[in-house]
């Protein structure tokens, strides 16, 4: 029975829902781990109770250096429905990302409706009309079903789903993709009145993805590049397509150099510590490439990668300018498919690599998230082109190698994702296959203090102690180990763990102020009170309280 092209659409919409649903569903089961996970929900005093005041004060105020508004609310929204049960908040990472595989498929099918020379079945022809949206559409019904179940199921997005922090990714995502898929309809009604409401809503929905993660100012540009190498109306003139666009990038320089002004130099300046000049030059071509590499072989992921040598940074130039010359030659024979989707590849990490994300890690898998999702697309596009030209043989194996890739990444995503069951599984996974450096000294410090809070003293001190011979200036590993010689009834021991800890980082407030509480339990009046006033200086609101009810200035 042949289906209508509607119930095709509908129905490849619910099953890219379900492989989404399908690949994260034990995620559901996952508790909050100690990635952030503290600082966006269980300790975070911005988000409840939830209020019309407090969401005045969401709106108004920046978080962590990022002002990330619609996020801090969904996280307020959950806490308001779930209270602090991480499984609510993790259904609701599994329903976004289940929501953005189907954007993708109806994106990919927008796109490759409009596609340039699809009139007989080449792929980004030369100079050819678009098909009709009215025609046989099942190849590209194919094409698109294709990108999108391999974004949903990909390894890569295990980051991103599992880890209820990523929730800016997630959401960013969900208002992103619509957006640009209403400026592409926009775009081939332009000319006429009953466009208008698409450039309304796509100029909406860009607001609220740019309140979601500032990564996505670069709407602006994206919409160039589909009016460019995609969109091409020969009757609309340059100068309305670039006026056009006014309103977005206005709101793209105030959201990009906000984040900017906020940050630390320490947060900035964290991706090329300890770099020469060359390399720092060198180091964006590296992180550029990095998510590429990792699409296409999700091996060996985590949460922290380490740095790495000139050679690698070399190695993303060479890449980064081979792929540019590779697309460019192809666009300039009329295919502009790939030039397209490695632009926006590149357009959408430029961000991450500017230092516009919240986050402080120059690499990370949840980078690739929006990223990646123009090459899955390009996948897609020639997929589509296969089938459209392959007679019953070449379709059935098409058909097979297709569901055989995408069966052994959503079997790797599984995996995957039960690394971030728990914080201890998580970082356990990452110290078994990680070599003691500096780079992962996090995970030993992280793993640590998960052991010490599930009363596991003993393994909590091994992880501790290793962490410090990797790092012994750390001030957080030093801090943590003069807690745990407290809760041992070691006052001494944490003594001198703190003295280290406030050596080490003179700006560590919480090791003033426990400095000062052990301190004055061992009688050291002097140096509990010198403590104290410095923890007080530094912004500690326990300390400051304590010396005004001692009537002691600070």
């Amino acid at each position: 029975m042949t289906r209508s092209p509607r119930t095709r659409i509908l129905l490849a919409c619910l099953i890219v829902a379900a492989a989404a649903v399908a690949v994260f569903f034990k995620s559901l089961d996952h508790q909050f781990v100690n990635w952030d996970d503290d600082v966006y929900v269980t300790a975070n005093p911005v988000i409840q109770p939830l209020s019309p005041q407090r969401i005045g004060s969401i709106f108004s105020n920046f978080y962590y250096y990022a002002y990330i508004p619609i996020t801090i609310l969904s996280h307020a929204v959950d806490v308001a429905l779930w209270g602090l049960k991480p499984r609510g908040h993790h259904l609701t990472n599994v329903l976004l990302h289940a929501a953005n595989a189907v954007w993708v498929f109806l994106l990919g099918l927008a796109l490759l409706r409009r596609a340039p020379g699809r009139g007989d079945g080449a792929p980004a022809g030369r100079g050819k009309t678009a098909r009709p949206v009215g025609g046989n559409d099942l190849p590209l019904v194919i094409g698109a079903f294709v990108a999108a179940v391999l974004f949903a199921v990909h390894p890569l997005r295990a980051e991103s789903v599992s880890w209820i922090s990523d929730r800016k990714d997630l959401l960013c995502a969900f208002f992103f993709l619509p957006a640009v898929a209403a400026y592409v309809t926009y775009a081939s009604r332009r000319s006429r009145p009953e466009g208008r409401p698409w450039y309304l809503a796509s100029f909406v929905l860009f607001l609220l993805a740019v309140l979601s993660k500032s990564i996505a100012v670069v709407f602006p540009a994206l919409a160039l590049l589909l009016d460019w190498l995609w969109i091409r109306e020969r009757a609309v003139r340059p100068a309305r397509l670039v006026l056009e666009k006014v309103p977005f990038l206005l709101v793209s320089l105030v959201l990009a150099a906000l984040p900017l002004a906020m940050s630390p130099d320490g947060k900035l300046a964290y991706a090329i510590a300890d770099l020469t000049r060359l390399e720092m030059v060198l180091f964006p071509f590296y992180s550029l490439t990095f998510s590429l590499y990792k699409t296409l072989l999700p091996i060996h992921l985590q949460p922290i990668y380490p740095r790495v040598g000139l050679g690698w940074m070399v190695a993303g130039l060479v890449v980064v300018l081979a792929l540019t010359a590779l697309c460019v030659f192809q666009a300039r024979r009329g295919r502009k498919a790939m030039l397209l989707a490695w632009l926006s590849y590149l357009l959408l990490l430029v961000p991450n690599v500017a230092g516009l994300s919240s986050g402080m890690q120059p690499v990370a898998d949840r980078y690739s998230y929006l990223s990646t999702i123009g090459l899955y697309i390009l996948v897609g596009a020639a997929v589509a082109w296969a089938w459209e030209k392959g007679s019953g043989k070449g379709r059935l194996a098409l058909a097979v190698c297709s569901a055989a890739l995408l069966l052994v990444f959503a079997r790797a995503t599984v995996s995957q994702a039960a690394h971030w069951k728990s914080s201890t599984s998580l970082w356990e996974h990452v110290i078994a296959s990680a070599p003691p450096k500096r780079d992962y000294v996090d995970a030993y410090l992280n793993l640590g203090t998960a052991y010490a809070e599930e009363r596991r003293p003993i393994e909590a001190r091994e992880i501790l102690e290793r962490a410090l011979a990797i790092d012994p200036a750390n001030a957080e590993v030093l801090y943590n180990l003069g807690i745990l010689s407290y809760m041992e009834g070691n006052a001494p021991k944490a003594l001198e763990f703190f003295r280290h800890a406030t050596r080490a980082d003179p700006r560590h407030e919480r090791a003033f102020y426990n400095l000062a509480i052990v301190s004055d339990e061992l009688r050291r009046d002097e140096e509990a009170i010198a403590a104290m006033i410095q923890a007080a200086r530094l912004g500690n609101p326990d300390a400051q309280d304590a010396l005004r009810s001692r009537g002691i200035p600070w």
